[in-house]
């Protein structure tokens, strides 16, 4: 008898230790929903970017609410049209922050509207995150904006090392978009500072303006010019009429390119005349990773066949930030905690580290901005392949 209540008694004793050694249940969150906002360019010049964060974020927010929701309440991510127009952006920003309550929101994706927004968070109080806007520096605007991508520089880095060995490059022309935030930024500052590091010498710097279709002018001063390579300051479609352009007039000269030509789009219209071009970017869609597979299946049933642009795979990754930010931070998602629970997203933000997403591993730095490795993409047969660097 006495055994059996020893028996007893180190039973109890252990289960007694087992609650108090394991980890504590988590909270279950107040309210309905779990409201965050996300203003995306769905149309004007970059729609494809803010076509792809939508459909990453659906994707997001359905798996999420499938698995229990965020702190057991449903999620709902309020997706607005910013038209890539600043004006349209900032206006969006605070209708979701002053009127809808929003905890937090996603986006924008480009660097002018970023850069616009990002000085207004300091009144605004809410932690604004940025899936794809590269022009260095921006994060450093407000404590309140952090960017989940790489900058032009820490993209093109990689990418000019491997262009400079590959092809053997001594000399280079520059040819960028003087009218679009982040391509300007790589033409006339990344570029430059970065071939001067490498040892290569810019021959010819020329601009043009992101609604033209011709560019033979500046292209034949670079054939005149003779460059060993060619880099672009351009987002995909221009790029891709570029690379056109200069076979046509019988340049044969590699091409390098960064931020927003690492749209799988580039690789399927330059085809055989983009052949080998080496382009800086922050994310690869074709990843072999499990979960990579499994979101870019979703992803391209969605899409009508098309392959994610590295702004939707951090869209996506930025949705399952926030909701671990929120699950850990202690949000209670009452409404008169709003102010409070902002301000905990915020010091979430900034702290987090080494979260394992579809595009790497991001850690955020003291500035606020995503810090990981960059991804160098070689266009080989219409398509993306990733170059080990």
């Amino acid at each position: 008898m006495n055994g059996l209540r020893l028996g007893r008694t180190l039973a109890l004793a252990v289960a007694l230790v087992a609650l108090a050694t394991a980890p504590p249940a988590e909270a279950k969150l107040e309210g309905k929903t779990v409201t965050l906002g996300g203003i995306y360019p769905i149309t004007g010049k970059g729609a494809e970017w803010g076509e792809h964060s939508k459909i990453a974020t659906d994707i997001a927010v359905e798996e999420i609410n499938a698995a229990g929701g965020v702190g057991g309440v449903p999620l709902q991510v309020i997706v607005h049209d910013t038209g890539t127009e600043v004006g349209q952006a900032i206006s969006l920003a605070r209708r979701l922050i002053l009127e809808d309550k929003v905890l937090a929101i996603d986006g924008p994706c480009f660097s002018s509207e970023f850069e616009a927004l990002a000085p207004l968070l300091d009144r605004l109080q809410t932690v604004l995150v940025s899936q794809c806007s590269a022009k260095p520096g921006l994060a450093k605007l407000s404590k309140w904006a952090f960017r989940n991508t790489l900058t032009s520089d820490k993209q093109l880095e990689p990418a000019v090392r491997i262009w400079k060995d590959r092809y053997k490059v001594k000399t280079a022309a520059i040819l960028y978009d003087s009218a679009d935030a982040v391509s300007a930024a790589e033409g006339s500052k990344v570029l430059p500072v970065l071939f001067k590091k490498d040892g290569i010498a810019v021959k010819e710097t020329l601009t043009y303006q992101t609604k033209d279709i011709d560019f033979s002018a500046q292209l034949t001063k670079i054939k005149a010019a003779n460059p060993d390579g060619i880099a672009l300051g351009a987002c995909y479609q221009q790029a891709a009429n570029i690379v056109r352009q200069a076979r046509k007039l019988g340049l044969k000269q590699p091409f390098l390119a960064g931020a927003c030509t690492g749209s799988p789009e580039f690789a399927k219209r330059v085809g055989d005349d983009g052949e080998g071009s080496i382009i800086g970017s922050a994310g690869w869609p074709d990843d072999p990773r499990p979960k990579n597979r499994a979101f870019l299946k979703k992803f391209m049933d969605r899409s009508g066949g098309k392959k994610p642009n590295y702004g939707g795979m951090r869209a996506y990754d930025n949705i399952y930030i926030l909701k671990q930010v929120i699950e850990t931070s202690g949000v209670t998602n009452k409404p008169g905690d709003l102010e409070a629970d902002r301000e905990r997203i915020r010091k979430g933000w900034a702290e987090l580290k080494g979260f394992d997403g579809i595009t790497g591993v991001t850690t955020m730095d003291a500035d606020g901005e995503g810090a990981g490795a960059a991804t160098v993409l070689e266009v080989k047969g219409g398509t993306f392949v990733k170059i080990d660097h």
